[in-house]
């Protein structure tokens, strides 16, 4: 998988134990699921993963909370992306606190889903340089229930101690280090670019107060809008936004 090109803008080794904040924008790569090759799908999903180079994300943080939300200045229209946003396992934006994370979900109704911070990390006696940055290797699992079945996939984060915030992309986080990368089963977030100690702290805002549903009613939602016609035409995002 590719890695994308980290810029720090810091001064002096010693800032890393003192930030407070940050704004981070990472990459997205998307590889072919072997279950596509030769079918009437592949076609469809190779474009998915071409588009997916077009794709790029905003985690803005301080060291209690981080929103992860898309960097919507690329020219390139959101349809367009949609379904690579989907196959990135990207649905909308992400609210981060210590103990939980919130998605909002639009184009599903005005729902926000609760899914509790992974917790059961391996850290693995591994690591590896990112663009000078020694990072250490953590894995766990995805749980995925659908109507073909429950599947369980792997989860690769790499993290740096240097940068002791404990966020992540979409979601993840946890760990003892800001994840540089993340692999979920055939996706990787890789890091483009990271501010630290911003002058002017990052906008994080809130989740509005919608209803909160677990993981098993949003893949039930899910589903439920892939058979319904309209959703199949196109994707609309509503005016509401946090």
């Amino acid at each position: 998988m590719k890695l994308f090109k980290i810029t720090i803008l810091l001064i002096g080794f010693n800032t890393f134990a003192q930030i407070k904040n940050g704004k981070v924008e990472y990459g997205v790569s998307i590889e072919m699921i072997d279950g596509f090759k030769g079918t009437r799908a592949e076609k469809s999903y190779s474009e998915t993963i071409s588009n997916a180079k077009y794709l790029s994300f905003i985690l803005n943080f301080d060291k209690e909370r981080a929103a992860f939300y898309p960097n919507e200045g690329l020219g390139v229209e959101n349809q367009d992306l949609f379904m690579s946003k989907v196959s990135a396992g990207y649905m909308n934006e992400v609210y981060q606190y210590k103990d939980y994370s919130l998605c909002a979900i639009f184009g599903f109704g005005n729902y926000v889903l609760k899914t509790d911070a992974v917790k059961d990390w391996t850290l693995e006696n591994e690591t590896k340089e990112i663009e000078g940055f020694l990072c250490y290797k953590a894995t766990s699992t995805k749980k995925v229930n659908n109507s073909k079945g429950n599947f369980v996939f792997p989860v690769v984060a790499w993290y740096c101690p240097k940068i002791p915030i404990s966020f992540g992309p979409n979601g993840y986080g946890n760990l003892p280090g800001l994840i540089l990368e993340l692999q979920v089963r055939n996706v990787v977030y890789g890091v483009r670019k990271i501010d630290l100690n911003l002058s002017k702290p990052p906008v994080i805002g809130k989740p509005k107060d919608y209803p909160i549903i677990n993981q098993e009613e949003f893949d039930q939602k899910v589903m439920a809008a892939y058979k319904n016609e309209d959703f199949k035409k196109g994707f609309k995002k509503p005016e509401d936004k946090f």
